[in-house]
This record gives structure tokens, sequence and C-alpha cells, in this order.
């Protein structure tokens, strides 16, 4: 095995700085495909989530109907007696 020089032991070594790419200033416009494919995800995302709030409110009123049928239902047995 061979011995390192001390000297070189914490030697940190400088790297060169960064560079641009030559064509920087030519930054691409962005396309609209992108951003209409996100607004009909966007849109069918809000249709799922309209759809699905509605049915679940569906649910409470066929719920509670039943319960007010049933409230009903006890209430004339009571009064009949």
């Amino acid at each position: 095995m061979k011995k390192k020089d001390n000297t070189d032991e914490f030697l940190v070594k400088k790297k060169s700085p960064l560079k641009l790419p030559p064509d920087f200033d030519e930054l691409p416009v962005p396309s609209t495909k992108k951003t209409s494919s996100y607004l009909e995800k966007d849109s069918s995302i809000k249709d799922l989530i309209t759809e699905k709030n509605n049915e679940i409110e569906e649910k409470k009123n066929e719920e509670s109907s039943v319960n007010q049928s049933l409230e009903n239902f006890v209430l004339d047995k009571i009064k009949k007696n």
C-alpha cells in the first residue's frame, strides 16, 4: 500500500462554473393541448364529485322519507289506541 501525501489529503478540488445552454433565451411556448386536456380532466373530476354528492343527497332524502313514514305509522297506531 502506498501512503498518500499529506498535502493532498485535505485538498478541495474546485469545479468549473455552470454554463447556460446556448438556446437558453429561446424558451418554448407552452402548448394549448396540455391545458385543454387538464381542463377536461378537471371538469370530469368535478362532474364525478357532483354526481356522487347528488347520490348521497338522494339517499339522505330516501332515508328521511322512510323515517317519516315509520314515524307517521307509529303515531297513527298510538292515536288509535
